[in-house]
């Protein structure tokens, strides 16, 4: 076979020259078909540097019942899509970011007899400096935001150990005081002007005052698997073994159905998820359902309570962290 290959190889040249082919076209000298101006230099295109309030992405409107304030929280805040964590109550809410660089808190409480803006924004830092170590603040300048109008301030200090850099934002409505307070601490000046402050503008753009009344008494779950899976029990926490059972039943007695309907309960044996949690299950019934219902609880933790997808209640749940 290699024989064969190399006399191949070796006749290929011979039959070529033994060819008569016509004679080649006259020779010339080749030149590039365009060539740049003397003196120019090609600059390379430049991608378009991303708008920074473009890359804010919120999420669906959420209620603070007692604060009867609406907002729609942050789902990320950078071309990174990196996803922030919600912390939801009855009348504060907590964000932060995977890497907890960037925390924004929304809060409504009480603001007393004859407060204003002023007094809510000074009531607050004074709070604060208890908790931000060097804190300091600019001179406050007005704002607007929701219909409301208030102050706010550039703040900087200490968060957590590191430096920070943020605003706060304070509003005076209904007799509450509103409170919008955002901060970076990841090389905290350059954070904040890159992406916190669109943050917290894209936050303040969402801010909704419920009119008097209108709130719900309770906050109800988005997630579908809340208080229906022994994966996601509603945690009621407890003090001592017996007080856990008691915490749970307060939880049911203020619990309704969708239309306010009052529901009936039954306590079923206690399991484990698979997270080796004990987890307590109780049937629930109310008129016009067609089938019973069972919730899980867990009374070895705490989180804000809420009423399961599809369930109202009479009141705030009368549970706090034990």
């Amino acid at each position: 076979m290699i024989k064969r290959l190399l006399a191949v190889l070796f006749l290929i040249p011979l039959l070529l020259t033994s060819c008569n082919f016509p004679s080649g076209s006259p020779q010339r000298d080749e030149q590039p078909v365009y060539l740049p101006l003397a003196g120019v230099t090609q600059t390379p295109l430049i991608s378009p540097t991303p708008d920074p309030a473009a890359l804010i992405k919120l999420g669906d409107e959420v209620v603070l019942p007692e604060g009867s304030l609406a907002f729609s929280p942050l789902a990320s805040a950078d071309a990174s899509s990196s996803p922030f964590t919600l912390n939801l109550g009855n009348d504060k809410a907590v964000m932060n970011n995977t890497a907890q660089t960037l925390f924004f808190s929304l809060a409504s409480e009480p603001a007393g007899a004859n407060a204003d803006a002023v007094a809510c924004l000074n009531r607050l830092l004074t709070h604060m400096q208890a908790d931000l170590p060097g804190l300091s603040s600019s001179p406050s300048a007005a704002i607007t935001a929701g219909g409301l109008s208030g102050l706010q301030t550039e703040l900087t200090g200490t968060l957590l150990s590191a430096p920070m850099a943020g605003k706060l934002a304070v509003f005076q409505a209904q007799n509450r005081c509103i409170s919008l307070f955002g901060a970076a601490l990841d090389n905290p000046q350059t954070l904040w002007q890159e992406t916190g402050q669109y943050a917290f503008l894209a936050l303040l753009g969402s801010l909704r005052l419920l009119p008097p009344g209108t709130a719900p008494a309770c906050l109800v779950a988005s997630d579908p698997e809340y208080g229906f899976s022994p994966e996601k029990p509603i945690r009621v926490g407890n003090v001592n073994l017996y007080d856990g059972i008691s915490r749970m039943e307060a939880y049911l007695n203020t619990l309704r159905g969708p239309n306010m309907e009052e529901i009936s309960y039954i306590r079923l044996s206690p399991g484990y998820n698979t997270a080796g949690e004990i987890v307590d299950a109780y049937q629930i019934n109310y008129s016009g359902l067609s089938a019973p219902l069972t919730l899980y609880f867990s009374i070895y933790a705490f989180e804000t309570p809420m009423a399961p997808l599809g369930f109202s209640c009479e009141a705030a749940f009368p549970l706090s962290q034990p």
